[in-house]
């Protein structure tokens, strides 16, 4: 990809496919409003390698324009924009190619949740004979809050969780792999601790501003220009990687449907006889394309407990809802007393292939997100997902409940524009959250933003008032009962 000298915008046009995911976005820079799409972008803003001015490889382990003395509790365009930089940074290094030349993405070369907790059985082992090279092996279509997705086509999503080295040797080492170990580390006394990522020279600035010695956000205006120095770039180079983990969304691709738009991998599912239509165990060779994914990464910098949510999701999933909120829109209780409602056909921007997750048979007005109240089973064919009786199954219509922040807009449309050409130029960044303030009513425990949740893997509780990743996550406890440093892994069996 050529690198675009001084990338400006000065349009709200969105990149093909992606239309639909800043819906009725505006803004009036007279009214001094949050710009929208004005912004000029240095080069270095696209690689944690300063001396990269492309998308690259290399992956980001600090937020270190983060001035941890200012207490911040809503969104702001100077403040965000650093995080969401450091999401698209992240994203990117995480999906490349691994560095060895096995022809893996990076994140294929982590354990999964089954590599490293035993107490994780896999469905019908025997599904792993002969596995081809570079097939993924998934087992779960199950969310975390419980429900089951189905898509249009009338196939179960499936996830899967991958460790990054460094969270999984921390795990290990401290014999956190079984339950045994995590009884004897909670008896110790011994804090859940997980790795933070720095750079030797990682500071924050006690001034109120940025910190100096780093890369430099454009302001408003769109004047700034970027600003490294030599320690900045000793610093990004001598970098140390912090725990990592990484939640992941998958469709099955139905036969005839180009699999152009997305990052597809050959998978193969499975399958207990307790969760198939004959009751007999399956191993189901498909191909999957990316829908969803959360990555998540300790750092130095930063208020709170120093984690940084990023979640992504396709362009092509689902539309806005039409009661969806500005995400500075807290102060309230319930934020979708009625829920979330869908949107009105008139004027509604549909992909060319239909939204992934809505089908428009949910009127205009009427509640979305309505999980499926079904014994639902895996047929040996497509459509996978069917009631117990055999026959198909309705998919729900899903919406998203939450705009996008006018900033990370921005940031998805530039992100776009510098992957144009490859599959990653087709999905977005829904939100960075970060641990801002002290939290309390009503900011939680602190999180910006204060909600956070992605349409194909928290699909039915975004209306919910615990709809926010960091706010969810901080309640995490081992299966021994300790406080687990805001993950659930620990608690394998949960």
């Amino acid at each position: 990809m050529a690198a675009l000298a001084g990338l400006a915008l000065f349009c709200v046009v969105l990149p093909n496919g992606g239309r639909a995911q800043n819906a009725n976005l505006t803004a009036n820079p007279d009214s001094g409003a949050i710009p929208v799409f004005t912004d000029k972008y240095p080069q270095s803003e696209f690689c944690a390698d300063p001396d990269q001015a492309a998308p690259c490889s290399v992956a980001p382990v600090d937020v270190p324009e983060f001035d941890a003395s200012f207490i911040y509790r809503f969104l702001a365009y100077e403040a965000q924009r650093p995080f969401d930089r450091f999401s698209w940074q992240s994203f990117v290094a995480v999906t490349s190619s691994d560095p060895t030349g096995n022809g893996l993405a990076r994140w294929q070369t982590y354990p999964t949740r089954r590599d490293l907790f035993s107490e994780v059985a896999m469905p019908n082992p025997a599904c792993r004979d002969g596995l081809p090279d570079g097939a993924l092996l998934l087992a779960s279509h199950v969310q975390s809050s419980g429900d089951i997705l189905v898509d249009q086509a009338g196939n179960f999503i499936l996830y899967e969780t991958r460790i990054n080295p460094v969270a999984a040797d921390y795990i290990r080492q401290n014999g956190l792999d079984h339950e045994s170990g995590r009884l004897e580390f909670a008896n110790a006394g011994q804090p859940v601790d997980f790795p933070m990522g720095h750079g030797p020279n990682t500071r924050v600035s006690n001034t109120g501003s940025f910190a100096k010695g780093v890369i430099k956000t454009a302001s408003a205006s769109g004047s700034a220009d970027a600003v490294a120095t030599d320690a900045a770039v000793e610093a990004r180079k001598n970098s140390v990687m912090g725990a990592q983990l990484l939640k992941f969304a998958w469709r099955i691709l139905p036969d005839g449907l180009s699999g152009d738009h997305y990052f597809t991998r050959a998978a193969r599912i499975a399958l207990d006889g307790d969760v198939t239509l004959d009751g007999k165990p399956a191993c189901l060779d498909v191909t999957v394309g990316l829908v969803g994914m959360h990555l998540v990464e300790r750092v130095t910098s930063g208020n709170g407990d120093r984690w940084i949510w990023s979640s992504f999701e396709h362009v092509g999933t689902v539309p806005l809802a039409a009661n969806a909120r500005r995400p500075n829109s807290i102060i309230t209780d319930t934020p979708f007393a009625d829920g979330c409602l869908a949107p009105d056909a008139v004027g509604l921007q549909t992909p060319t292939d239909g939204f992934l997750f809505y089908g428009g048979r949910t009127g205009a007005g009427g509640q979305a997100n309505q999980s499926i109240q079904a014994d639902l089973r895996w047929d040996d064919h497509a459509p996978y997902a069917r009631t117990a009786s055999g026959g198909t199954v309705v998919p729900p219509d899903i919406v998203r409940c939450w705009r996008l922040f006018s900033g990370t807009a921005e940031a998805n449309f530039v992100w776009q524009a510098k992957l144009e050409g490859t599959v990653w130029a087709n999905y977005m960044l829904l939100g960075t959250q970060w641990i801002g303030n002290p939290g309390g009513a009503p900011f939680g425990v602190g999180e910006v933003p204060r909600f956070l949740t992605n349409s194909a893997l928290e699909s039915f509780i975004q209306h919910h008032s615990d709809a926010t990743c960091l706010g969810c996550h901080v309640n995490a406890v081992t299966d021994a009962g300790q406080t687990a440093n805001f993950t659930f892994l620990l608690d394998p069996a949960r």
